[in-house]
């Protein structure tokens, strides 16, 4: 079997539903852990793509499933050892379907049985809580974009509620907005301020009257929202982002239109680019300020990878940048062995000078590289100028665009250095600092690698100077290519973490 046709192998039988629920401690099969590596990396993803019979209509409707891995425990053998365990998230959608044994709520890509009149004005969507994870003065929250977080027992992983942080997401607009997002939106990519702890998020919202909400939570609890920017159309964006003086939301040219969807087409099927639309760029002051709004070329953009002020007070941002609303395989095509092309994703540095008037078209230039995407850079430098991206990437002869190796980009320089898994499937690359170090290539990169041959995935830590492997963690079971993780260190992780 030749690679390219292994990848594809691979890619498709990653996709397998997981049916185990374990705790394991991890058999090391090359190199050893670092005694300096000590904490959690929690990661969140779809666990399953198909429940009861039916098979989800999109990649991103799988039901969320939470992993963590305590490294730096003591093994039976006295030695640093992996802790694993995963979870399905149980959130409310997700315990009444398993108890009906069917299908009780659309999503963005799934319809309910029953046509037309199964699915008309059906607004609520399944929140299937399998985005990312994050860890905020002691609580674990699994994130889904279109409604509520979960939080999770950060040791065993069992879910303990559906978290509207004492009433503030609780929609308290007019009748027919409770009436159709009851909630609000909280999105998978809130941001840590370093210097305050606070964290930062925003909320898409959808609804008759569609708006931008911006959150601040401090002490992990009080939860405000700090303003709402109104929008002319219901436009889409998944990620923001922070740097000291503003908050930095792209909206793209991308609306999902609502009558469909009220009338019972899966809300994937309703997006529309808008014609001749260009991408607005919001600067919003974090100190209360008027918004700004510059524009840059039709596009769209998943992830961003950082951004920064530079020595001129000029905002640069960085990201991964699509020309148009990516295309997903049906879960049930995909499991079949059908994968459509995976679009290019160029990594892009947009400048935008926040003196210049409304309106200004903002400067774009490549970074250069291969496709990327899944970004992820030294948490130290996130908001603040850096040099390094660590990435999932495809080298030249995947077939179909498969993310096949991890890089590191050099943002300066424009260097890529690739460390090609094929045929295995790596996931995002978290970068872990070495304690005390504050170079950006001086510590580990965590991911989780899928290999076909044996159907079950490791975990992989990294050297992030070089990208060699310094250790691999044989897993019980496969894990399907997930979306988001982030690493706790030991000082800040609960008691009993390495359990």
């Amino acid at each position: 079997m030749n690679t390219e046709h292994a990848i594809v192998k691979s890619y498709v039988a990653a996709h397998q539903p997981v049916t185990q629920e374990v705790q394991a401690v991890l058999s090391v099969s090359e190199g050893q852990v670092p005694a300096e590596l000590r904490g959690v990396l929690f990661r969140n993803g779809p666990g399953r793509f198909a429940s009861n019979g039916q098979t989800y209509g999109h990649l991103i409707d799988g039901d969320g499933m939470v992993v963590r891995f305590a490294i730096g425990s003591t093994g039976p053998d006295g030695q640093p050892c992996i802790r694993y365990r995963n979870s399905y998230v149980r959130t409310t959608e997700f315990v009444y379907e398993q108890r009906a044994g069917r299908l009780l709520y659309r999503n963005f890509g799934t319809n309910r049985a029953g046509g037309f009149f199964g699915n008309f004005f059906r607004t609520h969507l399944k929140n299937v809580a399998n985005t990312s994870v994050i860890y905020h003065h002691g609580r674990l929250f699994a994130l889904w974009e279109g409604g509520l977080p979960h939080l999770i027992d950060p040791v065993t992983l069992d879910t303990l509620e559906r978290y509207d942080f004492f009433g503030a997401l609780k929609n308290r607009g007019p009748l027919l907005d409770r009436v159709m997002m009851p909630e609000l939106p909280f999105s998978a990519h809130p941001k840590v301020d370093s210097q305050t702890g606070d964290l930062y998020n925003f909320g898409l919202y959808l609804g008759p009257n569609p708006k931008i909400l911006l959150y601040t939570i401090r002490s992990g609890v009080a939860l405000t929202v700090t303003r709402e920017i109104p929008l002319s159309a219901p436009q889409l964006a998944h990620d923001f982002l922070l740097t000291p003086n503003w908050q930095i939301l792209f909206l793209f040219p991308v609306s999902l239109r609502m009558l469909p969807t009220l009338m019972g087409k899966p809300p994937s099927g309703s997006v529309q680019e808008i014609e001749g639309g260009r991408t607005r760029i919001l600067l919003i002051p974090r100190d209360g300020g008027p918004v700004r709004e510059f524009a840059a070329s039709p596009c769209f953009v998943l992830h961003f990878v950082n951004a920064y002020e530079d020595e001129n007070g000029c905002v640069i941002v960085d990201g991964c940048r699509q020309d148009r609303f990516p295309d997903a395989p049906r879960p049930g095509e995909l499991l079949a062995g059908h994968i459509s092309d995976i679009p290019h994703v160029q990594l892009t540095r947009y400048r935008i000078d926040p003196k210049s008037e409304d309106g200004t078209e903002v400067t774009e230039s490549s970074l250069g590289g291969f496709s990327s995407e899944l970004p992820r850079v030294h948490p130290s430098y996130e908001g603040l100028p850096y040099r390094y991206a660590y990435t999932v990437s495809a080298t030249p002869s995947a077939p179909h665009g498969l993310f096949s190796a991890i890089a590191r980009i050099d943002v300066e320089t424009q260097q890529t250095l690739l460390r090609d898994f094929a045929p295995g499937i790596p996931g995002e690359p978290v970068m872990v600092p070495r304690p005390g170090s504050s170079d950006e290539t001086d510590g580990w990169i965590l991911t989780v690698v899928y290999h076909g041959s044996e159907h079950r995935s490791a975990l992989y830590i990294l050297d992030a100077r070089d990208l060699s492997t310094v250790c691999v963690a044989e897993l019980p079971h496969h894990i399907p290519p997930g979306f988001h993780g982030n690493w706790v260190s030991s000082p800040d992780c609960p008691p009993g973490w390495s359990s």
